[in-house]
């Protein structure tokens, strides 16, 4: 902090023969300037000099704000000035400690992922079965040039989200199964280390931390469950962070977490029926007009939440792409409406892109992995 001092004085002499007279200094005060002011707020994404951006929502003159330093040119935090209880900085809080491609710095702080299944690019961009999903598209953004895995079938497509590898998974098999769990890290274990709140929500799982399917619920779709610090965590970590979806709205409304994961169940996720893909893709597109529409009326969402919505592998029906799956980024922070972008992305730089947001650091195989943060002002 630097200060400017102003001041002014007098000095009256005395009679003659007195070296000196009573001097009066009078300062006119200390003025201090707020540009100089940082207050690395670290994964949190605090900013200003009291760690909250209190309720006007500006941080300091300079905008300056979490590890990276930068949360836009104008330094305002956006009009609530919080995230809920993260403490977090508002829609303008950074991203906290940028990995590659960190530019600009992200005014996103709260990542909320939504996964559906089993469908190609081609059978949902532009589909009279998809209403939903491509209205989002033309108000939001889309990554059109985005792939899966390229491993199927579902199981190794999640673990490839989560952690940047497939971990030699060809086939679907419940956590307990094939030698797994398995002790890797994974961006569950990056958002403990960070102390980030986060849950992944399993519709239709019922008990908390489930580890066979039943119904409509698919451990293989939970990935979180295949990693032994969450499987096997200490004071009840799998079923405090592996939820059914029911503790969905609560949490939403609290903004109790940073990070939410949602796998809906085998019906609502386009999953099934597995026999009439066109039946699967309308279920799902009514499912999320319900539950997207949700969360884009939170404060969650409104004070610097984005939404990836995506596949999560492709089928090749009809001769189409085998491996490319949309990409659907709603966020009020998006460049423009109706954002697309062609720049060759997978299911390792949705996992990039969230380190970055998060200020996670970055995995070991995501390090040279790019980023998606194109599509935020």
């Amino acid at each position: 902090m630097s200060f400017t001092l102003r001041v002014g004085h007098s000095v009256r002499l005395g009679l003659v023969g007195l070296v000196a007279g009573a001097v009066a200094l009078a300062c006119s005060g200390a003025s201090t300037t707020g540009a100089d002011v940082t207050d690395d707020g670290g994964s949190s994404g605090t900013s200003g000099s009291s760690g909250t951006s209190g309720s006007s929502g500006t941080s300091s003159s300079s905008g300056t704000s979490g590890s990276s330093g930068t949360s836009g040119s104008s330094g305002t935090s956006g009009s609530s000035g919080t995230s809920g209880s993260s403490g977090t900085s508002g829609s303008s809080g950074t991203s906290g400690d940028a990995g590659k491609d960190a530019s600009p710095a992200t005014k996103v702080t709260t990542v909320f992922t939504v996964l559906f299944e089993n469908h190609d690019y081609a059978e949902i961009v532009g589909s009279a079965n998809a209403p939903y999903f491509n209205s989002l598209i033309a108000k939001y953004g889309l990554a059109t040039n985005y792939v899966d895995s390229k491993v199927h079938p579902s199981l190794p497509n999640y673990l490839y989200m989560i952690s940047g590898d497939t971990q030699g998974v060809t086939s679907d098999f419940d956590p307990t199964k094939n030698g797994f769990p398995k002790d890797v890290q994974h961006v569950g274990s990056q958002l403990i280390a960070k102390s980030v709140p986060w849950r992944s929500y399993q519709e239709s799982m019922g008990t908390a931390c489930k580890l066979t399917a039943g119904g409509t619920y698919a451990p293989k779709h939970d990935p979180f469950l295949y990693f032994t610090d969450i499987q096997k965590g200490a004071g009840n970590l799998c079923a405090n962070t592996n939820v059914d979806y029911s503790q969905f709205p609560a949490d939403l409304g609290a903004g109790a977490n940073r990070f939410y994961f949602i796998t809906p169940n085998l019906l609502s996720d386009g999953h099934d029926p597995t026999s009439n893909p066109v039946t699967g893709l309308k279920n799902s597109d009514a499912w999320a007009k319900i539950e997207i529409e949700k969360i884009i009326a939170s404060p969650a969402y409104l004070n610097g939440g984005v939404i990836f919505i995506t596949w999560d592998e492709a089928e090749g029906r009809n001769g189409d792409d085998k491996a490319k799956v949309p990409m659907i980024v709603v966020s009020e922070l998006l460049k423009s409406a109706g954002y697309q972008s062609s720049v060759a992305y997978s299911h390792k730089s949705w996992l990039a892109t969230v380190e970055d947001i998060l200020g996670l650091g970055r995995l070991a195989t995501t390090t040279a992995e790019p980023n998606m943060m194109e599509f935020f002002k």
